[in-house]
Formats: C-alpha cells, structure tokens, sequence
C-alpha cells in the first residue's frame, strides 16, 4: 500500500520533469499528504550513501593526480550514521524556512503543495546525479568528466526546483527561480557548517 504511494508520487514527479502539468493531479495534496511527503527521504538515504562512497574516491582521484597522500577511505556505520542525520537534518531545513518566507509573502496557502512537489521531487534530482557517478565508478569516465556531469545535472536541478516552484505557487518566474537559488545556497551553507563543525566528519 505505502509501495505503491511513493511509486504514484514519485511517478507525479517524474512528470514534473518534463513539465507535464497532469502531475498535480497525481499528488496527494491533503494534510496526510503533506506528511507522508517526507518518507522520500527513505529512498533517497540509500543514494546519500552511494554518494558518500563516490566523494570518497573522486577525493582519493585526485590526491593520486596530484601526488598528495591518498584520502581515508574509511567508511563504516558511524560515517553512515552521521550522514544519514545531516541528512534529515538538511531535508527540513528548506520546508522551514519555505514556511515563514511564503507566510511573509502570503503565499502560505500554497505551501503544502510545494513542499509535497519538493519532497517528492528530492528524489528526481538525486536520481539525476546517478549516472555520472556509476560511469565513475565502472571506470568509464574519468573524474574531471564525473564532476563536469554533475555540473549540468545541477543546472537541470536548478530548472526542475524554479518549474515546482513557479507551478506549485503559480508566480512568476523571477520569485520561482529565486527561491531555487535560495534553497541551493541553505544546503551548500549547511554542507560548508558541517565541514566546519569540530569533530565532525563528511566526504570531501
């Protein structure tokens, strides 16, 4: 029954991709709706660690390219651990700072379906950056052809983020894509906190 939830709101997603405005009518738009949202995040921890391993050898790459000493590759539960609570931790950063800037623009009445569009769509844009570091992986393309990968699949993620928003929120395009640079700079300035926190471990 949960199955077949995600795989409908995933697929609503999905069709937010290619900007097919059916998609509205295949999310759950009601308050349970707006919770169970954030169960996306179960699919997406399995790519978080995926990715973990992959920033593990891009660093290792070039510490070799360069002739520094190789990058640790250690990586065991407490790694996964920490960056699995960082995780959920940077999920709810964006729906609550989306929850007072929308109030503040009075456009609250519209913010369950964004962030039921987002939450769903987390998946979508982790989905994209797959590719690039499976190539890597198998050793079919080089890092600095990985990292330029994840170049234009952040550029696709930047559209997909201003299309959920302009539609979601039905504005115009300036706000829509502010609000996708916004919710890019929150999670680079948590990623760079982390990084700085004393103690603290995250993949380069």
């Amino acid at each position: 029954m949960m199955f077949e939830y995600a795989r409908r709101s995933f697929n609503a997603a999905c069709l937010l991709a290619v900007r097919d405005p059916r998609a509205w009518k295949e999310f759950d738009l009601t308050a349970d709706g707006f919770f169970r949202s954030f169960i996306a995040i179960l699919f997406v921890v399995p790519l978080n660690i995926l990715f973990d391993l992959f920033a593990i050898r891009l660093s290792q790459e070039r510490a070799a390219a360069d002739g520094l000493a190789a990058v640790s590759g250690s990586y065991g539960t407490p790694e996964v651990i920490f960056s699995t609570v960082t995780l959920v931790i940077e999920w709810m950063i964006f729906p609550i700072f989306a929850l007072y800037l929308l109030r503040y623009l009075g456009l609250q009445q519209r913010y369950a379906q964004y962030i039921i569009a987002h939450n769903w769509g987390r998946i979508v844009t982790e989905l994209l950056n797959l590719p690039a570091i499976v190539l890597f992986s198998v050793g079919l393309i080089s890092d600095a052809a990985a990292t330029d990968c994840l170049f234009i699949t952040l550029g696709l993620t930047l559209y997909y983020r201003f299309y959920i928003a302009q539609t979601a929120l039905e504005v115009g395009w300036s706000l829509a894509m502010a609000l996708s640079i916004l919710q890019l700079l929150l999670t680079i300035l948590f990623a760079v906190a982390v990084r700085n926190g004393a103690g603290l471990w995250l993949p380069a």
